[in-house]
């Protein structure tokens, strides 16, 4: 998975491309300039969950986060209210932050990678265990949260917000009603339509349009849906995950898009609507973590419990424009957000939005090579 964008309401509108979390640098700035905030901070050795949440930790916490993804409050809040020094540092992508936190020498405390990394971490044994007794406010998560096959039960995670995979469109130049996969066949879409350069997002399309699961591990079904892709492609523009910039510009029509993506473009382009499809679709979510050598490992707990809060998860939706998974910070979360259903889906289309699901090395290879398929065939 690439980077999905987690949306804001400020962003440099002249930039050529304006990335998933290059949207609240001068609201951010306030923030960092509450906390320290420099390189990061050489590893230690850590300990487990259990004993960490037991021991005093020296006021520190070095937590690395995707860029411009927190509200202005949080880090200062905290501070204030536990005395704890915040080291912030930034990542562009997972593929970054997951080479710094396997390196064992960062030093970090939480970090924040996408649900399919995670089920990389735990393979590679990166993580540590949560202690669910220091997060007295897990309580606060949604049901969907705490069931979630990414990790069932929060083990290992947190959700820090989510979002879901659907297609965003021009509202004036598409020439038709958009609400599901046939909108690819709309003329004023030939050419000038794209789908997500990710296998399983991209395989999606097949597979939903084809009355398969998304998730499905069934061989005949996998192939069924590169067949598919191939077809449609000759429609396509293009197979990309760069959305924002083609959409605003009206170089692209219709695109395969992160409701992220799609809610970023609106803001600058009112003109772009966002449809999750009737077919369905997916939904993804970021996660706190504490990797397995953490220094403050207390620290990070203690965190962790402050973000579930009902007022610091509001905080953090309203400030990024992005779906909370806290409950309890609903009847806080601004109404025009709240009420909206690129943010938030309806229950009847959540039932369509699946998180994706680890299906093991063999099965995820042989996306791997459908995907190859439809991009070279």
């Amino acid at each position: 998975m690439t980077e999905r964008v987690r949306i804001a309401r400020l962003w440099d509108v002249d930039s050529p491309r304006v990335t998933r979390r290059a949207m609240l640098g001068s609201m951010a700035y306030f923030a960092l300039a509450a906390c320290a905030v420099g390189p990061a901070p050489t590893g230690s050795s850590g300990t487990s969950a259990a004993k960490a949440t037991n021991l005093q930790d020296e006021p520190r916490l070095n937590f690395y986060n995707w860029t411009d993804y927190i509200a202005p409050e949080t880090l200062p809040g905290f501070q204030t209210i536990t005395g704890i020094e915040v080291t912030y540092d930034n990542f562009s992508t997972n593929d970054e932050m997951e080479a710094k936190i396997a390196s064992g020498q960062a030093g970090y405390d939480l970090v924040v990678p996408s649900d399919n990394f995670l089920r990389r971490f735990l393979r590679s044994g990166l993580l540590q265990p949560l202690d669910h007794d220091a997060i007295p406010n897990l309580a606060n998560l949604e049901q969907r949260f705490a069931e979630a096959e990414y990790d069932p039960g929060n083990t290992y995670s947190v959700p820090w917000a989510w979002g879901t995979t659907g297609l965003a469109y021009s509202k004036s130049q598409i020439g038709g009603e958009v609400t599901g996969f046939d909108a690819y066949d709309l003329p004023n879409a030939q050419g000038r339509s794209s789908i997500l350069d990710e296998a399983r997002d991209g395989m999606a399309i097949g597979l939903l349009k084809l009355g398969h699961d998304p998730n499905t591990t069934d061989a005949r079904q996998i192939d069924d849906a590169a067949n598919f892709l191939l077809s449609l492609k000759k429609k396509l523009g293009q197979i990309t995950s760069d959305v924002i910039e083609p959409l605003t510009s009206g170089q692209v029509r219709l695109a395969q898009s992160y409701s992220g993506d799609a809610f970023q473009a609106r803001g600058t382009n009112d003109d772009i609507g966002y449809a999750i499809p009737a077919e369905g679709g997916l939904s993804y979510v970021d996660l706190l973590v504490i990797p397995k050598d953490a220094p403050h490992a207390g620290n990070a707990h203690r965190f962790i419990d402050y973000i579930l809060g009902a007022e610091a998860g509001a905080a953090l939706s309203n400030a990024v424009r992005y779906g909370s998974p806290n409950a309890a910070a609903k009847p806080l979360i601004d109404k025009e957000l709240l009420n909206d259903p690129v943010v938030y889906p309806p229950e009847e289309q959540l039932k369509k939005l699946p998180f994706t699901k680890d299906l093991g090395g063999d099965v995820e290879a042989r996306y791997a090579d459908a995907w190859t398929k439809v991009k070279t065939g």
